[in-house]
């Protein structure tokens, strides 16, 4: 093909012109790969707050498979970074946090949220809540549904950590918190009970499965956390 007369006037200068105004390469998107132990694994959370017209509402982004969340960046973040990334009522920093399962099987948007990235963390969407007043204000022990699909699998040998209410209902804790307590370590869960605030009727148990343990979400899982912000998952009727 013949260029055009001024094309062909600019060409000998287009190596030049491509030095002094380059184009950028197309952004690349990180993928998210899990560690190769996830029992123990640092993570950090993002929640953002939005009103909505069926009320409050929160997008949860973490860390889960970019990184564990340096300590440096993540107490560098500041108010002005959180609300320049979100417009929205309210963000809040949840973590750093451990992951206690052994396997997660992720569907849906909770596989292939959004990828943000604040202060040098990346993160991607993993869940959305809906909050009544009473469950963003309410105290521990307060169950919340979460909208996602996953699977987390505890393997048949390891403890599980569970909260048992005095209906009978079990939830098992699926992250532990360095929030209140910066000092918390795994090692410290099987006694954790001791420690804990429990409502009345409540106690704190550790159960070794025979045999693996899922906790299968499938469109929204029903959380609470206790009074150090450990993260429990509400198990179906045995």
């Amino acid at each position: 093909m013949t260029l055009p007369r001024p094309a062909r006037r600019l060409a000998p200068l287009l190596p030049l012109l491509a030095v002094l105004f380059p184009f950028a390469a197309p952004a690349q998107t990180p993928t998210p790969h899990l560690p190769a132990v996830l029992r123990d694994a640092r993570y950090c959370e993002l929640v953002a707050i939005h009103v909505t017209l069926d009320g409050l509402k929160a997008d949860v982004f973490n860390t889960l498979g970019f990184d564990d969340c340096p300590a440096d960046k993540w107490e560098a973040l500041t108010r002005r970074d959180l609300f320049r990334e979100f417009d929205t009522l309210a963000v809040v920093m949840n973590g750093p946090r451990h992951f206690i399962m052994d396997g997660i099987v992720a569907g849906g948007e909770t596989k292939t949220g959004e990828i943000i990235t604040v202060g040098g963390i990346t993160m991607a969407k993993r869940a959305e809540v809906g909050l009544s007043l009473h469950q963003a204000t309410g105290p521990a022990y307060t169950e919340q549904t979460i909208e996602r699909d996953t699977t987390y699998r505890f393997d048949a040998g390891k403890p599980t950590f569970r909260l048992i209410a005095p209906d009978g209902a079990a939830y098992v804790m699926q992250s532990y918190a360095q929030i209140v307590d910066p000092a918390l370590a795994y090692a410290d869960l099987p006694a954790l009970g001791a420690r804990l605030k429990l409502p009345a009727g409540w106690r704190y148990s550790v159960v070794t499965p025979a045999q693996d343990l899922l906790a299968v979400a499938s469109g929204t899982a029903i959380v609470i956390q206790d009074d150090l912000k450990n993260t429990y998952q509400k198990l179906p009727p045995p």
